[in-house]
C-alpha cells in the first residue's frame, strides 16, 4: 500500500503524516485549476488560456465536423484500451473530478495494473490519462492519438502528464503515444487492434521537455491572475491547432479585404504592416516590399476594384479544351478508423460524384451518382462515373483533389485501370487557370471555388444549402452509413447530398462561361 504521503498527493485533498510535506488546497485551485488541454491552449497562445478561464463564452461554437473529429478520437482511444487488457476504467466525467481522483487512489492501493482514464492532480493541473500499466513498482504511460505520426504537440502533452503523475508519487518508466497505423487493411469483421495501433516511445523527449514545465505552470498562472494579455495575431491563431478565439482576436480587422486575406501572408509581412497601423488590404503602401508577387497582384486587383486578367493567356488556355467539357466533382469520407474490407485508416473513399456535360454553345446536362445501400462504394461509383463520362471530351475539375480519387480508384481495380487512365488523360484542372491568368479583387488572391465562384459569380452562393461545404457533407454521410441517422434523416441528407454536389459542378459551368466571357 501507498504511503498516506504519496495519498495525500495523488488526491491533493488527504492529510499527510509528513510534516514536511504542506497539503495542497483542492478547494482553494480547483475552479481555476489547468488541466493537459489547457496547458497545450497556453503554449500556442497565452491569451486563448486567459480567455477560455475568463472568458470561455467568446469561443466560437464548436462546429459539427469538429465535433466529429473529437468524437473519432474517443472512439480511437477506447479502441486502443484492447491493447493493454483487464484493465479498469476511472468512469466519472469532467463535472465529477474529484470523485474521479478518489476512485484512482482506492484502484492504486487495490493493486490494479492497468487503469483507464485514471485522475491526478498535482500543482495546480488535472490531468486524465488515456492508460497506466504498472510493471513492477514501475508504471508506463500511454497517450492516444487519432492521428498517423507523432506530433510535437503530443509530446508536450505527454510530458506534463508524466510531470503530474509523478509529482503524486508514481515512477513512469515510459512514455508513449499511441497513434493509428496507415498502413493496416482492415479484413472486416473486429479490428485487429495490434496492427491498427502503432506504440511510438518519445520517452526521451517528454523527458528532455518536462523541465521546462514547473516554470511554464507558473507563469501560466501569473498571466491568469492579471487582465487579458496583449497578443499578436499571428501563426499562432491556426498551428497547430485553429483558435477557438480567432474571431475575438481578429475583430480589430475590416470586414472588406482585411489583409489577414492576403494567402500565405508571412507573419514577419504581417506584423510589419501591423506596425504601419495597415490592416486592409487597399492600404498597404506602395512602397512596402514584404510581399510576394502574387500578393502584390492581389494588392492591385484590390486598389483597382476591378479584376486583373491576363487575356492571351487566358484564352490560350481555355483554347485547348476539347468539347463537350464534361465538368466533374467527387465527395468523399475518410474515416480514422475504416468502414469496409480493404480500406485503411483515413483513406479517401469516393462515394458521390456530380457531372455537368457542358456544350460550347453553353447549353448543359446534369448527371450525378449517389452511393446508399451502405457497402463499398467505389467499384459502383467507378462503373458509373466511366459510362456517364463517355469517351471524348475534356474533363474539368477544380485541384488536384479528382485527379487523386481517380488514381486511387485505378489502383483499387486493375481490371478498370485502363479506362480509368483514358480519363485521367483528358483531365482539365481550372485552378491554376484561374491562379496563373487572373487576380479578383473579391477572392483577395485566394484560389478555392469557395472564394472564386462568389467572387467571379456574386448570384451564387452556398449558403442557403442544407450542405455547405464538403466536410459536413463527409460527417453526415458517415453518420449515415453507421447507422447513426433515422431512415427519414437519411432520406433527407441524401437529397441535401445532390443538391449540393451539384452545386460544385454547376459552379464550373458558370465559371468557365465567366471566363470566356472576358476572353471575348
Amino acid at each position: 500500500m501507498m504511503g498516506s504521503t504519496a495519498i495525500r498527493s495523488l488526491t491533493g485533498i488527504y492529510p499527510t503524516t509528513d510534516p514536511g510535506v504542506t497539503p495542497l488546497c483542492y478547494a482553494s485551485t480547483m475552479s481555476t485549476r489547468l488541466s493537459k488541454s489547457r496547458f497545450q491552449k497556453g503554449l500556442q497562445c497565452p491569451r486563448a488560456l486567459w480567455l477560455s478561464v475568463h472568458e470561455p463564452q467568446a469561443a466560437a461554437p464548436v462546429m459539427e465536423s469538429k465535433q466529429w473529429i473529437f468524437d473519432q478520437g474517443t472512439e480511437v482511444g477506447r479502441l486502443a484500451q484492447q491493447l493493454f487488457a483487464g484493465g479498469v476504467e476511472v468512469t466519472e466525467d469532467y463535472r465529477h473530478q474529484r470523485e474521479a481522483i478518489e476512485t484512482t487512489r482506492r484502484l492504486i492501493e487495490d493493486g490494479a495494473t492497468v487503469l483507464y482514464e485514471p485522475a491526478f492532480y498535482f500543482d495546480g493541473v488535472l490531468v486524465r490519462v488515456d492508460v497506466l500499466v504498472k510493471t513492477g513498482d514501475v508504471w508506463d504511460l500511454y497517450e492516444v492519438k487519432s492521428t498517423t505520426k507523432v506530433r510535437p504537440e503530443h509530446v508536450t502533452d505527454a510530458a506534463v502528464q508524466t510531470y503530474v503523475v509523478e509529482g503524486c508519487g508514481l515512477t513512469v518508466r515510459r512514455v508513449s503515444i499511441v497513434h493509428l497505423d496507415t498502413s493496416y487493411v482492415y479484413e472486416g469483421g473486429e479490428y485487429d487492434v495490434s496492427s491498427l495501433f502503432t506504440v511510438a516511445d518519445v520517452t526521451a523527449e517528454a523527458r528532455a521537455f518536462m523541465p521546462e514545465v514547473p516554470q511554464l505552470l507558473e507563469s501560466f498562472r501569473t498571466m491568469l491572475e492579471g487582465p487579458e494579455p496583449e497578443v499578436r495575431v499571428g501563426s499562432r491563431c491556426t498551428t497547430p491547432y485553429e483558435c477557438d478565439f480567432s474571431a475575438r482576436c481578429h475583430a480589430f480587422m475590416p470586414a472588406e479585404h482585411p489583409i489577414t486575406n492576403l494567402p500565405r501572408l508571412s507573419e514577419r509581412a504581417l506584423h510589419a504592416l501591423l506596425d504601419l497601423g495597415v490592416t486592409c488590404i487597399r492600404d498597404i503602401p506602395d512602397d512596402f516590399s514584404g510581399l510576394t508577387s502574387a500578393q502584390a497582384q492581389t494588392v492591385a486587383a484590390v486598389k483597382a476594384g476591378e479584376p486583373l486578367i491576363r487575356s492571351d493567356g487566358l484564352a490560350a488556355a481555355l483554347g485547348a479544351l476539347t468539347w463537350p467539357v464534361y465538368h466533374l466533382d467527387f465527395e468523399t469520407i475518410n474515416p480514422a478508423l475504416p468502414l469496409w474490407p480493404g480500406t485503411r485508416p483515413y483513406q479517401v473513399i469516393p462515394f458521390q460524384y456530380s457531372i455537368h456535360v457542358h456544350q460550347r454553345d453553353g447549353s448543359f446536362e446534369h448527371r450525378e451518382y449517389l452511393h446508399t445501400d451502405g457497402t463499398d462504394p467505389r467499384r459502383p461509383l467507378a462503373e458509373r462515373m466511366l459510362a456517364d463520362l463517355g469517351e471524348a471530351g475534356s474533363i474539368t475539375h477544380y485541384t488536384s483533389f479528382e485527379r487523386q480519387r481517380l488514381e486511387g480508384l485505378a489502383a483499387a481495380f486493375p481490371d478498370l485501370a485502363g479506362r480509368i487512365e483514358a480519363v485521367l488523360s483528358r483531365l482539365f484542372d481550372l485552378e491554376p487557370v484561374i491562379k496563373r491568368f487572373t487576380t479578383h479583387p473579391d477572392a483577395c488572391g485566394r484560389t478555392s471555388i469557395k472564394y472564386v465562384l462568389p467572387a467571379w459569380c456574386p448570384d451564387m452562393s452556398y449558403a442557403g444549402l442544407e450542405i455547405g461545404d464538403g466536410q459536413t457533407a463527409s460527417v453526415r454521410y458517415t453518420m449515415a452509413v453507421r447507422g447513426m441517422l433515422s431512415a427519414e434523416e437519411t432520406e433527407q441528407l441524401y437529397a441535401d447530398l445532390l443538391v449540393y454536389c451539384g452545386q460544385d459542378t454547376f459552379a464550373m459551368v458558370r465559371l468557365l462561361e465567366r471566363l470566356r466571357e472576358e476572353c471575348g
